[in-house]
Order: structure tokens, then sequence, then C-alpha cells
């Protein structure tokens, strides 16, 4: 997993300084909490159109002194960032100079991107043209956004290049890394009127980016590309990283909390209040809440020693089935307890059995999967 930084450091000449100075990080959270001089607001709406219009350089007129020029340049930049997540990671890089006259300069900010403003106005009609494909009338916001999940981990394969870093690229040849994926997300998500957010962190010691969605109210973690597992399968949707908190996702990501929403309610109890309120969707939330797999913590389908595991096999037998999905808390184990498992039974001529880790847990729990031929 590569992420490759939508913003870059870069240098800033200040007229004869023998060094440069370079600007710090974008920081978008606390660029929109602090308070905006009329100075840094005028520049980032500036640089904001520029942005917009995906203009590669732009010369901004300034009245001031050396220090104050960096640090208002530096708040302009950090302001037009935070302006727009989908604006943020599109900017491939950005790199600044100033001629500087006694108290007058003359900025030229110069920028590349991922994406050009015709590759973007692509991505926005597909998204719209998907839209009208997989939502239908009726539906909220957690359909919808399930519709889009799906719809994204089925649409996109994982670049294993790591050449491909944009939402275009992703449409267009059907491969992106997470930067990629994580904006077609957002844009899919905000066409469809529900609030969402990049997240740049980390993940298994790689950049990693991700998105947050909003539904009811509540903030969630969504991670389209940990759902899209390489090697890529067809149609297949998993939903291990489906709207999980700050807690279950912190198992395996980090990022630097203050700067985003915080995720805190567990989506398995959202589902179970939604169906019991929400009859005329009951179906769609029970389907979801055994398609995340919430159903494989309760205590029928959970198996936590080699006795236990025993007698779920002997259970199966007694009842004729030929397959069986239960949760194994023993997971490091899972090999050889299955094999004694199983040879403690009468009238098995074969088996065989899948397993996968079990995301809704931060213990090795593992899903497992067997099939009995009698």
């Amino acid at each position: 997993m590569k992420l490759v930084k939508g913003v870059l450091a870069a240098a800033m000449l200040l007229g004869a300084l023998p060094a440069a100075t370079v600007l710090g990080p974008v920081r978008p959270a606390e660029a929109a909490a602090s308070q905006v001089s009329a100075v840094q607001d005028k520049m980032s709406q500036t640089l904001i159109e520029a942005i917009e219009s995906r203009a590669s350089t732009v010369t901004l007129s300034y009245t001031g002194t050396r220090t104050a020029l960096k640090n208002d340049l530096n708040r302009a930049i950090e302001l037009a960032l935070a302006s727009d997540d989908y604006l943020h990671y599109i900017v491939k890089s950005y790199a600044t100079s100033a001629i500087i006259t006694g108290t007058s300069a003359k900025i030229t900010v110069k920028f590349t991107y991922w994406e050009t403003l015709a590759q973007t106005k692509q991505v926005q009609q597909k998204v719209a043209q998907a839209l009208g494909e997989i939502l239908t009338d009726g539906m909220n916001d957690h359909q919808k956004a399930k519709a889009i999940h799906d719809w994204i981990v089925t649409t996109l394969a994982y670049d294993t290049t790591l050449v491909s870093h944009s939402a275009f690229d992703g449409l267009s040849k059907g491969r992106t890394v997470c930067q990629g994926y994580a904006l077609l997300t957002y844009e899919t998500m905000k066409q469809a009127g529900i609030p969402v957010r990049i997240v740049e962190g980390s993940s298994r010691g790689q950049s990693h980016a991700w998105n947050l969605v909003q539904l009811g109210g509540q903030w969630y973690h969504m991670d389209t590309t940990w759902d899209d597992p390489v090697p890529d399968v067809k149609g297949r949707v998993v939903y291990n990283y489906y709207n999980v908190t700050d807690a279950q996702l912190r198992a395996d990501h980090s990022w630097k909390a203050a700067n985003y929403p915080k995720a805190v309610t567990a989506y398995d109890a959202t589902l179970s209040t939604l169906a019991a309120t929400d009859a005329s969707r009951a179906a769609f939330y029970d389907k979801l809440y055994t398609d995340m797999g919430f159903a494989y913590l309760d205590e029928d389908y959970t198996v936590t020693t080699l006795q236990a595991l025993k007698d779920k096999i002997a259970a199966a037998i007694e009842q004729g089935e030929t397959s069986v999905v239960f949760r194994y808390t023993r997971g490091a184990s899972l090999a050889s307890d299955m094999k004694k498992a199983v040879s403690a039974q009468t009238g098995v001529t074969r088996y065989s059995y899948t397993y996968e880790s079990f995301a809704r847990t931060t213990i090795n729990d593992k899903l497992v999967r067997l099939k009995l031929v009698y």
C-alpha cells in the first residue's frame, strides 16, 4: 500500500536570502480552526480558484515583512487545501518563490496535479451516471452508503505497480492505489448527499488514505481499499472495514485523530436499532448485519475451545448438515484443533475448510467455513 502525499512541502525563496525556508505540512482541521486574517483569506481564495481551474501557476501580490509573508502564505495554502478534500488530494505538489523589493513581494505558486480539470469532470459525470444506476428512490443514507461502497469495490482493483493515484485512473484504467479509492469514494458520497472526508494516515506500516462518512449524525470509517483485497476477484465485496469506529480501526490503522471527526458509535448497535425502528427496511438491516459478520459475535456462532469445536461438528453431523460457519477464538491453533475435532467424529468420509481473520474483534479470531462429506 502506498499513498503519494497530495502536497509536498516546498521551499520559498525570499529575495536574496542564502537559504530556502521550508513550508510546514498541511493540517486541514487546524487550518480551519484558528482565526484567519483578511490577507490570508484573500490569498487562499485566489489559490482555491487556481486549483479548481487546475492552473499550473498563480501569482500573488503581497505587502508586508518577510516573516509575515512566510506565515501568511503558509496559512493561505493550508486554508486552500483544507477547503475541499478532493482538491487537496488531486494536488500532486506545489512550489513557491517570491521576489521581494522592500515590503512588496511578488509570489509565484506552481502546482502539479494528479488529474486535469477535464479528467475531474469526467469523474464527476461517470459518478453521476453510476449513482443513477445503483441508487433507487426511497433509499436512506445507510442504503446509499452500502450501494456506493459495493460499487467502488467491484469497479476498482488495486494497482500493485503503484503508478495510478487518482479517481480518474481508477475509472479509466480500472486500477488505482488507496488515494484513488479514497478520492472516488469521496466524490460519490458527496454527490449522493452523504457527508464525507478523506483521512490520511498509515496502515500496516505504510502510508494510506481512506474515508470517514456520516450516517444518521454519526461518523464511521470506511476503507474501500482494504475491502478490495489483492488479488482482485471480480464481484467480490467484503465488509471488514465498512463503517467501523476509531477503536476498531486502530487495530491496524493510525492517523492524527485531532484532525478528523470522532467515530465512536458501533455499527452493529446502529443496525440493530434501525431494524427495530424502521420496519420497512428491516430486511436490509438484517442482511447487512449478517454480511458484516456481526452475527458471528453471538454465542450460537462462536466456538471457544477444542471440546466446543468437537461438539459443534458433532451437532452438524447429527443434523445432517454438510456445511457450517462459525467463529473460532483459538485462531492460532485452528489447523491442529480442526484435525483433532474431525478425527473424533464418526461417519465423516471427507472434510475441507477455509478461514479468514475475523475483523470485528482485535484478538486472533478466525471465521471458519467447514464442509463435510458423509
